[in-house]
């Protein structure tokens, strides 16, 4: 009998801690049929169309969380992301952890995670990005980029090395918020010395109340290799961001600044070999519910970079681009949807900006100075 208690104590003890603890299978398929055609290239060569299978960032989530008491909670979180069609030459391009990723501790006073996070880019984008529609046609292809996407602010997904503090969801009804800190948030660190002495910090503030939502992200980040000669591309941008939901639909507006600051490598180190360019951009996404489908529309606007010529001041003429994207959305069940998109983007002369992930969920090459796109999506989404 006194076994018999032992064992049933065991269970007990077993049971309760399992009772604090939760873990939690979630994520996202999303894939589709896209037919993308180039014109306006230099090279007759580089025009045509394409027809391919596309991935919408698919991923696979782990997460937990486990009470410690006193309301303090130590959280987890392992994001995997996957290309649903070809996985993109697995095993080294679709790598465990992949997207957000972190441990962390949570609790009145708001929360703590170290790892792999989002931070600042895509603030207040369309939603593409959460719908069956292609993630081709969203706003952030253009939006967090100067002058074409190979100058991209805060790697255009996620940073890594990662500090991150959130307030707590108490503090204020609609308030959310936090600030973030990185030795390194584009690559590997623990570099010594002056190699690796760049940093990153950024903040954001929202707040949302009834119909209406406005949220502010600013980013400053320092590259690494400090020492004297070496090159650097650092980066400054802060967006703006606001919607409205008029019952019907919605309509918000976004307004990003930002801005590349380089030094070209050189020995022995010169003297005035630094070059700012910074770019404005602005985007209004619109959505209308139908039925038991959404219907949405973005027009997203680069302008020209300016201060291409180091301490003086310039404008780089033809470097702006225009995205129009519209689509449908249409809700099978609360888990399951299907959507059709169409999006042009328009490059100027010396303008080279790509549909959103374009390269990496689609193998795409990026567009040639001054070369157009345009894409038909069909695809389906499910959660789960």
């Amino acid at each position: 009998m006194k076994k018999s208690l032992v064992a049933l104590a065991a269970l007990t003890v077993v049971g309760a801690a399992f009772a604090q603890s939760t873990v939690t299978l979630s994520g996202i398929i999303k894939g589709g049929v896209a037919q993308t055609k180039y014109s306006n290239g230099l090279a007759a060569a580089t025009n045509g169309s394409n027809t391919s299978m596309a991935d919408g960032s698919s991923r696979f989530i782990i997460s937990g969380r486990e009470d410690l008491g006193g309301g303090l909670a130590g959280i987890f979180q392992i994001d995997t992301r996957f290309r649903m069609d070809d996985n993109g030459g697995a095993p080294t391009s679709s790598p465990l952890a992949s997207g957000n990723s972190f441990v962390g501790l949570a609790g009145g006073f708001g929360s703590i995670r170290l790892g792999k996070l989002d931070t600042h880019y895509c603030t207040g984008s369309d939603e593409h990005g959460v719908r069956a529609t292609a993630l081709a046609a969203s706003s952030c292809g253009i939006l967090d980029y100067v002058v074409s996407n190979a100058a991209q602010i805060a790697n255009a997904s996620r940073s890594t090395n990662m500090i991150r503090y959130d307030l707590p969801s108490t503090m204020m009804a609609g308030l959310t918020g936090g600030l973030t800190y990185s030795t390194n948030f584009s690559g590997n660190d623990g570099a010594i010395g002056a190699a690796g002495d760049g940093k990153t910090w950024s903040a954001n503030l929202g707040w949302a109340s009834g119909p209406f939502k406005v949220a502010f992200s600013y980013w400053n980040a320092k590259s690494e290799s400090r020492a004297a000669g070496a090159a650097r591309a650092d980066q400054k941008a802060w967006t703006l961001a606001g919607g409205w939901n008029f019952g019907l639909g919605t309509v918000g507006l976004t307004y990003d600044v930002s801005q590349y600051d380089t030094v070209a490598a050189s020995t022995p180190p010169a003297v005035g070999l630094a070059a700012s360019a910074k770019r404005r951009a602005w985007s209004v996404p619109v959505t209308f519910g139908v039925g038991a489908g959404t219907i949405l529309a973005t027009y997203t606007r680069a302008q020209d970079a300016t201060g291409f010529v180091g301490p003086l001041s310039g404008t780089a003429a033809d470097t702006g681009a225009t995205l129009w994207t519209v689509g449908y959305d249409h809700a099978l069940s609360k888990r399951t949807s299907v959507g059709v998109s169409y999006a042009i983007l328009n490059n100027k002369a010396n303008a080279s900006y790509q549909l959103y992930t374009a390269g990496a969920l689609q193998s795409l090459p990026a567009p040639t100075a001054g070369q157009d796109q345009k894409q038909l999506y069909v695809g389906l989404r499910h959660a789960f």
